[in-house]
């Protein structure tokens, strides 16, 4: 977990299987429920603890206005749910609720092996020193599309599998578990999940007052009848357990949203991660452009009477190719800067171009003008490891864990493990030619499942097909209710784009939804990672809560306009 949700013990919290939150952080409530090690194997005792996060809603359970829970996942995969709750969980509900209509509490989770959740994925457990060095081996080979470093990197990533398979026997985290963290799994917890919310609501009902209402309500349920269903929200690799749970479980389906779409057949199968850049250079292109236009005054990059943005940009990254620049930190640690660290600073800039644009452009012309301060910080604060955090004696903050998203990105998609050099070759050569910008980095992800289905075979794989049946409704004859068809959403399932994603395409959302009879499509006139945060929408906020309220979707695609723009 990060530094925010290791502000709270979560060992204070005794797992159960009957969910109990207890009062955490500022107005929130953690509980960590058991959930089976393995769900294929019903001879397994052993049991996970999935640590769980509520921001309650703005009313009373009991209050007529109360419309359940809606679960969310921050993508990754290997990225903390509560620590998602903690950022944006109050803003998320604003956003849902229809004040005196809708009221919603939200929750997430660390899926298993991940965060907080127990037990969890880490290779270097109390030896942060050991997983810095290794990442700044890799960093240090360079990028994948140059000269002599694959061959190294691939060594490494075995070598890294290796220290995997050693701490997941040994039990030094708690037990095994990164041959179940696989998407099928997870998509499982979700209903674990969902039930125990239910059977907790039900019994604070009985306790306070013996009435059924919010029985009736409880969960997600539509219907007196209707056993209980998911409302979710989830982004990027969130959008691909959505799809997963849909496929899967598609009569557990309430309300999904699912935005920053993932192509789960790419995820999923074949080489994998190919279609995530097809949009990444496009919208480089447009930052460039763009501060072109907004001129010196509000894009450093920018100077008059030169239209070469561009140009100038990328004959300095050649520049540093042939003579990278030499710095000292603040702290005093001897960087080198090369043009691989400048693309990915570019790339992680288009997630969130609104905030970052403008930082990262004064950053690179002061680096071209021979001040590399500004870039130095930003390496160290997102790519580069701190050792001095390594030696703390509290062993330092811990942060986003390579295997935890290995150990469920290398489960799901096909065997990679055993492909010789001039496989991976081609690999790198398809996603640098996909984008000049950010290719060479991607090929990263897939990189760490060089050896890892080798090490941990997954309990459960789910191949598709990635459908569900049309969301279907039977009246009860009262003409008042409506209740879901066994085995069928409740709703068409909302799927949500910005124009140009970097590493989420529009295509692939059009693709997704085209698998999901009835789904729906909405494009927001926006750049960066996932429409929801990047740049205010009205219209986009308005489509959201009134899905979550009547579970109506737009008829094929609907287009909303940005209130501001990068």
């Amino acid at each position: 977990a990060s530094n925010a949700s290791s502000e709270f013990d979560w060992t204070s919290i005794t797992p159960s299987e009957h969910l109990e939150y207890h009062d955490c952080f500022d107005g929130f409530q953690c509980a960590r429920l058991t959930a089976p090690l393995d769900y294929r194997n019903e001879s397994d005792p052993r049991t996970i603890a999935i640590a769980m996060i509520k921001l309650p809603a703005a009313v009373p359970d009991d209050d007529a206005s109360f419309a359940g829970s809606v679960f969310t996942n921050p993508g990754g995969p290997g990225a903390s749910g509560v620590d998602l709750l903690l950022q944006d969980g109050r803003g998320l509900r604003d956003v849902l609720d229809k004040p005196g209509r809708r009221h919603y509490e939200v929750v997430s989770f660390d899926p298993r092996g991940i965060g907080s959740s127990w037990p969890r994925a880490n290779c270097f457990a109390r030896d942060m020193l050991g997983r810095d060095a290794a990442l700044l081996e890799l960093r240090g080979r360079g990028s994948l599309a140059g000269d002599g470093a694959l061959p190294y990197v691939l060594a490494l990533q075995r070598a890294i599998g290796q220290r995997c398979e050693e701490a997941d026997e040994s039990g030094v985290n708690g037990g095994q578990i990164l041959g179940y963290m696989g998407t099928p799994n997870v998509a499982r917890d979700l209903v674990q999940m969902v039930d125990k919310v239910a059977e907790l609501r039900a019994r604070e009902a009985g306790e306070r007052d013996g009435r059924l209402e919010l029985k009736r309500r409880s969960s997600q349920e539509d219907t007196d009848d209707d056993v209980p269903r998911l409302q979710y929200i989830g982004y990027s690799y969130g959008t691909v357990l959505g799809n997963y749970f849909a496929s899967m479980f598609p009569g557990r389906v309430g309300r999904l949203l699912l935005d920053g779409v993932v192509n789960a057949k790419d995820y999923s199968s074949g080489p994998g991660w190919l279609t995530n850049l097809e949009d990444t250079d496009e919208l480089a292109d447009g930052f460039f452009s763009g501060c072109h236009l907004a001129g010196p005054k509000n894009c450093a990059l920018a100077r008059e009477n030169d239209t070469a943005v561009k140009g100038r940009f990328y004959q300095w990254l050649a520049k540093l190719d042939q003579e990278p620049i030499s710095a000292v930190s603040p702290s005093g640690a001897a960087v080198v800067i090369s043009s691989q660290d400048i693309r990915e600073l570019l790339g992680q800039a288009l997630y969130r171009p609104r905030d970052s644009f403008r930082g990262f452009a004064k950053a690179v012309d002061d680096a071209m003008r021979g001040n590399s301060s500004a870039i130095v910080e930003r390496l160290f604060s997102r790519q580069i490891p701190r050792l001095r955090d390594a030696c703390a004696a509290d062993g330092g903050p811990e942060r986003f864990l390579q295997e935890a998203g290995a150990g469920v990105l290398c489960a799901d998609g096909d065997d990679i493990s055993g492909h010789d050099l001039p496989w991976w070759k081609r690999y790198v050569r398809r996603q640098v030619g996909t984008s000049a910008v950010y290719g060479a980095y991607w090929a990263n992800v897939r990189m760490a499942c060089n050896a890892w289905n080798f090490n941990f075979r997954p309990n459960w794989v789910f191949k598709g097909p990635f459908t569900t049946p049309p969301a279907a409704s039977s009246s009860d004859g009262s003409g008042k209710k409506q209740k879901p068809l066994p085995g069928h959403p409740a709703a068409p399932i909302l799927f949500v784009s910005n124009r140009l994603d970097p590493v989420t395409p529009l295509a692939a959302a059009r693709a997704m939804a085209a698998q999901h009879p009835g789904a729906g499509l909405l494009i927001a006139e926006a750049l960066g990672h996932c429409a929801m945060g990047n740049g205010d929408s009205a219209c986009l906020h308005k489509h959201i809560a009134d899905y979550f309220d009547t579970g109506v979707v737009p008829d094929g695609e609907a287009v909303c306009e940005a209130d501001c723009g990068p």
